[in-house]
C-alpha cells in the first residue's frame, strides 16, 4: 500500500518531468502538437460530473494533447490510498471557432471503479468493480471579455456494463471569471454553475455548484475550494452537500 512519502516522491518527481514538458511545450509552433494539464490534490475527490463525490482524498490529472481544431484530453484519478477512481480518453473537435464564440464536440470512454463489500461463503470481502461508460458532448462557450466568458455543456451518455447507469443526460451553464486582481501577484479565479441531471429516465436533480480560488501570476499552483449542493432530487441517495479544499499544478 503507499504511504504519504510514496506519493509526496512521485508528486516531487511527476511535477518535474511535467515542468520541463510545459516549458517544451511552449516552443512547439502553432501548428504542431501542443501539450498541457493540471494535477491536484484535493480532500475529497469530485468528479467531472460535480453531483458524484469519492468521499476521500484524491490525487486528479487532466491533459491535453492538442492540433489545430483537435485535442485528445484524458483525465485520471485515483484515491491517496493508491486505489483507482476513473479513467477517461476524450477526443474533441472544435467545430466552430471565432473570436468570442466557440463550439466544441466530444465522445469520451471512460470507466469508473467502485470498491463494494459483498458476502462470498459467509464472509465479507471488499471487491473492485469497474463499470464503462461512452459519452457524447456538445459544449458552446461565448467569451464577453478577456476575463469573462460562459459555457454551457450537454452530455449523453450510456452505461455498457451490467448493473450500471444504462442513459444520462447531463446539462451545464457556467460562468468562467478569471484572474481578477487581488494584489500585485495575486488573483483569484470563479467558476459558479448551474446543472441538470437524469439518470435512466426516472431520477433528476438540479444541482448548484462552483469553484473559487486563488492564484499568483508567476508560480502555477492554483489553491481552491470545490463546492456541490442538490436543489430539488428525487436521485436515491440524495447527493445532498459535497466540498473541497484543493491545490492544482498547472503546465
Amino acid at each position: 500500500m503507499p504511504t504519504a512519502l510514496n506519493w509526496f516522491s512521485f508528486l516531487c518527481i511527476l511535477f518535474f518531468h511535467l515542468s520541463i514538458l510545459g516549458q517544451e511545450s511552449r516552443d512547439v509552433n502553432s501548428n504542431g502538437f501542443r501539450f498541457s494539464g493540471t494535477i491536484g490534490l484535493n480532500t475529497n475527490g469530485i468528479s467531472p460530473v460535480p453531483a458524484f463525490s469519492l468521499g476521500q482524498p484524491a490525487i486528479m490529472g487532466f491533459f491535453s494533447l492538442r492540433k489545430n481544431r483537435f485535442s485528445f484530453d484524458p483525465e485520471i484519478a485515483y484515491s491517496t490510498n493508491g486505489t483507482p477512481w476513473f479513467f477517461s480518453s476524450c477526443f474533441r473537435y472544435r467545430i466552430f471557432g471565432k473570436r468570442n464564440f466557440g463550439i466544441k464536440v466530444a465522445a469520451n470512454w471512460s470507466i469508473s471503479h467502485s470498491y463494494p463489500e459483498v458476502i462470498e461463503n459467509g464472509i465479507s470481502k471488499t471487491i473492485t468493480k469497474g463499470q464503462r461508460y461512452l459519452v457524447l458532448e456538445f459544449a458552446p462557450t461565448y467569451k464577453f471579455t478577456e476575463k469573462f466568458s460562459l459555457g454551457s455543456a450537454v452530455f449523453v451518455g450510456r452505461g455498457l456494463d451490467k448493473g450500471s447507469v444504462k442513459q444520462m443526460h447531463f446539462i451545464s451553464v457556467v460562468a468562467n471569471i478569471t484572474k481578477l486582481r487581488l494584489s500585485g501577484k495575486l488573483y483569484y479565479s470563479l467558476y459558479p454553475q448551474v446543472f441538470y441531471l437524469n439518470l435512466d429516465g426516472d431520477e433528476d436533480s438540479f444541482f448548484v455548484s462552483g469553484v473559487a480560488g486563488i492564484g499568483h501570476k508567476k508560480i502555477p499552483l492554483f489553491l481552491s475550494t470545490q463546492m456541490n449542493q442538490s436543489l430539488v432530487t428525487s436521485i436515491s441517495p440524495d447527493p445532498g452537500f459535497s466540498w473541497n479544499v484543493g491545490l492544482s499544478y498547472s503546465f
